[in-house]
C-alpha cells in the first residue's frame, strides 16, 4: 500500500522532456509536447522578415508550423555533421503550435519540484525579451538542466 507521503512526493515530481542543444541539457514541461519528429524529412522553408531564431516553417499534416532553432537562440554554432540527427519537438504554447529544433532528445526527466531553483537573472535572454526564457535550473545526476519557459521563449520570437 502506498503511503500518503509517498503519493505526495510523486505528485511533487516535475516531468520534463530532456534534450540537448550543443553541450547543454535543457528541459520543458512534458505536458506541452504534442509530438517529437525527425527534422530531416521536412523541408524548412525560410520566411521573409521572420525573427532571427525562426528558421522557417514546415507543413505537418496540413498545418503550417513555425520552427524555432534553439541553436540560433542559444548562440551555439551549427554543426552540419549533426544536422541529419536534429529533432523537432512540436509544442503547444498559448493555443499555438510551434516546432523547437534541437540536437538530440534524451527523454523524460523526473525531478523533484523542490530541487528546482530560480534561474539567475542574468540568464533573462537579452534585451528583446521582456520575459525570462528559463523558469529554473535543476540537476539530474551530474548534469545541470535549464528548464525553459516556453511562453517567454516564444513570445520573444514573435518580435
Amino acid at each position: 500500500m502506498v503511503s500518503e507521503a509517498s503519493e505526495r512526493a510523486v505528485d511533487d515530481d516535475l516531468k520534463l522532456a530532456g534534450f540537448y542543444v550543443g553541450g547543454g541539457l535543457y528541459g520543458i514541461d512534458i505536458m506541452r509536447i504534442k509530438e517529437v519528429i525527425q527534422a530531416a524529412p521536412y523541408r524548412i522553408r525560410e520566411v521573409p522578415q521572420a525573427p532571427a531564431i525562426v528558421e522557417g516553417v514546415i507543413q505537418l499534416r496540413g498545418v503550417v508550423i513555425p520552427v524555432v532553432d534553439l541553436r540560433r537562440r542559444f548562440g551555439v554554432a551549427v554543426d552540419p555533421e549533426l544536422a541529419r540527427l536534429n529533432k523537432l519537438i512540436i509544442v503547444s504554447v498559448s493555443g499555438r503550435i510551434a516546432g523547437l529544433k534541437v540536437d538530440r532528445v534524451l527523454g523524460e526527466l523526473r525531478v523533484s519540484a523542490s530541487s528546482l531553483r530560480p534561474a539567475p537573472s542574468m540568464l533573462r535572454g537579452g534585451p528583446e525579451y521582456e520575459e525570462d526564457i528559463f523558469s529554473g535550473v535543476t540537476r539530474v545526476g551530474d548534469e545541470m538542466v535549464f528548464v525553459i519557459n516556453l511562453d517567454g521563449l516564444l513570445r520573444g520570437a514573435r518580435r
